[in-house]
């Protein structure tokens, strides 16, 4: 380790971020919107360091080393997703999976539901596999198409405007189960899912890919990086994707282009800034829906192909423009103090055409024109300190932070009546006009969080202590009307865990977590909602052996989502209905999971999850009581075993076959009203690959003996959604 100072322009440059985090809430107090005003904030890892009992701002001398390497390979082994420290995995008194880079390839992953099919807690039996949004659950509540990139939430608008980044451009996917109100804000009581972004290196690195598969699929990538200069004090990385294939619809084409550069500059031994950028553009055309669906019996397009489009050739069409910059900065003071501040901003440019059937008899399709029209701006804001100290025999790593998010949107949505479509002849090109606006909306949303978590090691025990108080207005403006509505709430929130060493690699842990969300409207004497909260008490056991390559977990857990809106009971028929908050969901658990790396030459993922219970347990309306949610399994398992990767020579892989396969199963499970149960389904992957000469070539085939299952049922509406089938990737890379 050697001693350096900041020289005077980078300690000007430090300031100057790090004053951002008390001028970014200046701004007149703008507004929150309702899922869309859901808190975010998560930093990036901050190395522990020796203690010392003082610290200077204006004289910064002092004694650190660079950060260490980032914890690669087939199984990680830390994260700061549950603490945001660099903390190891068995220490987190939480259930936390962490889905590696190579783990990733092996599965051959092309999406977020491919990267946490083999994660317990996790389902997609939620929704059509949209490759505009993600939508699943975790826990068995639904997350409300939200996401973390590199701690920070990615804001999105109401149900619309959601960011979906392609899983190329991450290092590893983190799943923390559970509510995690501390740490992210408001958010789902489920968990949170957050995306590692590849950063900037400073060995070389060079790869080249090509891809190709079912449905004319064909995409190329790039991930290069490496030193930009002689001094090593610069880095960078620049990843990018093309990629075009047809949708599972008729006529239908999806085009994806991303590209991701960042630069990491270090002005001294102490200090370092990482620019991240991410520049996106989906362009779907057809139908939306990527899975077909199959209708039911009482429905007019019963016995029609389930892929067939029913749209307009020149106007069913979805484009969406994502624009990203963003920064991480890390400055040590001392050997006791270190801030971390991330930030970042966004643009989201989002458009929707869509024909939908309404009914269909006599060989005649009626049919209705959804045009949508969003606009979302969003800053987001990140800063802690982190004080590495001891108190007698207590050691202590102690958070003190502040978070901001702005976020402004613009919705506009039409719906109407276009022409019909014969279903015999088939009469595409008849001219379709967009309806007229139904809503025009205007959000402003602002919202604030200050937060202190604490740390403390004694002996074998680790014990972690945080509370957090957020505060957020929002108002919408609706254009039409030029009426405002205003939602003004605050929540606290808090945790508690114990983790002890009992030997031999066997951590066993309790915790208790809390979560709430934002809630719109008020009840009928006019009083604003209050946000609604999540609960939850786990007990689980972490078995890490040292100096190994095994990781397994299990817990239980009893989670509750509480103040759910439901009927007033003094409603009256044919007089507004009103709505108080009285609502709750239980869900109770085991989860198990395995990960093991190399072990006489394969590597092994595996999970389980028990849910018996996940049912409405409070409802103004006695009969709701009881009702199972809908899309759970009572049972779900996954199982992944492949061969472990040849070793390098020089960076160079050793020639040789390498193999895989998987199994995953879906349990039954009810529709929204109980009247339907959906059957379990087994489903099988594989992988085969060859290293030769540099390259590897890998052929991945999902859903192997093409199963077809229901993931959602409206049967209400008379159709269900089902899986897409079969899909095979082959893919060629390159890396040196």
């Amino acid at each position: 380790m050697q001693q350096s100072n900041s020289p005077p322009t980078a300690k000007r440059l430090l300031y100057a971020l790090l004053g951002l985090s008390l001028f970014w809430p200046l701004p007149a107090a703008a507004t929150n919107g309702p899922d869309a005003t859901e808190n975010s904030a998560a930093g990036q890892t901050a190395k522990q360091s020796p203690q010392s009992p003082e610290f200077s701002l204006d004289e910064v001398e002092i004694t650190a080393a660079r950060d260490s390497a980032p914890d690669d390979g087939y199984i990680a082994k830390r994260s700061s997703a549950a603490t945001k420290t660099d903390t190891p995995l068995e220490e987190t008194a939480r259930s936390l999976s962490v889905v590696t880079g190579e783990q990733m390839a092996a599965r051959g992953v092309t999406d977020l539901f491919d990267a946490l099919s083999y994660t317990p807690g996790f389902s997609d039996a939620t929704a059509n596999r949209d490759s505009r949004h993600f939508l699943a659950q975790i826990r068995g509540f639904i997350n409300n198409f939200v996401t973390h990139t590199d701690g920070l939430r990615m804001l999105q608008g109401v149900g619309v405007a959601n960011p979906n980044y392609d899983t190329y451009s991450f290092e590893r996917i983190e799943v923390l189960r559970g509510p995690a109100g501390i740490l992210y804000g408001a958010g789902n009581p489920g968990g949170v899912v957050n995306q590692v972004s590849k950063q900037p290196t400073s060995q070389p690195l060079r790869e080249i890919q090509l891809q190709t598969g079912s449905n004319n699929l064909f995409n190329g990538a790039i991930d290069l990086g490496g030193a930009v200069n002689a001094q090593g004090n610069a880095e960078f990385r620049l990843t990018a994707r093309s990629s075009d294939e047809n949708t599972s619809m008729d006529y239908g084409k999806a085009e994806r282009h991303f590209i991701a550069p960042a630069l990491t500059w270090r002005p001294s031994d102490n200090t370092s800034l990482t620019i991240l950028t991410h520049f996106q553009k989906d362009d779907i055309k057809g139908a939306p829906d990527i899975n077909p669906y199959r209708y039911l019996p009482n429905h007019g397009l019963y016995g029609y192909s389930g892929t067939r489009f029913y749209g307009e050739h020149d106007y069913d069409r979805f484009t969406k423009n994502d624009k990203e910059l963003g920064y991480i900065l890390k400055h040590r003071f001392n050997d006791t103090w270190t801030v971390t501040q991330s930030a970042r901003h966004s643009t989201i440019d989002e458009k929707s055409r869509v024909i939908y059937v309404d009914s269909a008899a006599n060989g005649v399709a009626s049919r209705s024109a959804e045009y949508l029209d969003t606009d979302l701006s969003a800053n987001i804001i990140d800063t802690y300190f982190q004080a590495d100290w001891s108190s007698g025999a207590v050691k202590h790593v102690t958070l003190l932070g502040f978070d901001y998010q702005n976020t402004g949107y613009d919705y506009n949505y039409a719906w109407g009546s276009v022409a019909d479509l014969d279903l015999t002849a088939m009469n595409y090109g008849q001219k379709i006009t967009d309806p007229d606006f139904t809503y025009m909306w205007k959000y402003k949303v602002k919202q604030t969080g200050w937060y202190l978590q604490d740390q403390l090691k004694f002996g074998r025990w680790t014990a972690t202590a945080g509370g957090r108080y957020d505060r957020y207005d929002s108002n919408r403006l609706e254009r039409l009307t030029n009426t405002y509505t205003r939602i003004d709430q605050s929540a606290f929130t808090g945790r508690l865990g114990l983790v002890y060493d009992a030997g031999n690699g066997l951590f066993p842990y309790i915790s208790y977590d809390e979560s709430f969300e934002g809630q719109q409207g008020t009840d009928r004497y006019g009083n604003a909602f209050d946000p609604t909260t999540g609960r939850q008490y786990e007990l689980g056991v972490q078995y890490a052996p040292e100096n190994s390559s095994i990781r397994y977990t299990a817990a239980i857990f009893d989670l509750r989502k509480q103040n759910m809106l439901t009927d007033d009971p003094l409603n009256q028929a044919g007089q507004t209905r009103y709505q108080v908050q009285t609502g709750e969901t239980s869900a109770r658990g085991l989860e198990l999971e395995a990960n093991i790396a190399a072990l006489k030459g394969f590597n092994l993922t595996a999970a389980y999850t028990y849910m018996p219970k996940h049912e409405i347990t409070k409802d103004t309306a006695a009969a709701n009581i009881g009702r199972k949610t809908a899309n759970v399994s009572k049972h779900s398992a996954s199982f992944w075993l492949d061969t472990a990767a040849p070793a390098q020579e020089q960076g160079i892989l050793a020639q040789g076959w390498g193999f895989g396969a998987g199994l995953r199963y879906i349990g039954s499970r009810y529709d929204y009203t109980n009247t339907v149960k959906l059957g379990g389904v087994v489903l099988t992957d594989a992988m085969v690959r060859y290293d030769s000469g540099g390259w590897r070539y890998a052929l991945n085939v999902h859903n192997l003996f093409d199963r077809e299952y229901v993931i959602g049922t409206f049967p209400a509406e008379g159709y269900e959604y089902v899986n897409p089938g079969r899909t095979f990737r082959l893919t060629a890379t390159r890396r040196w």
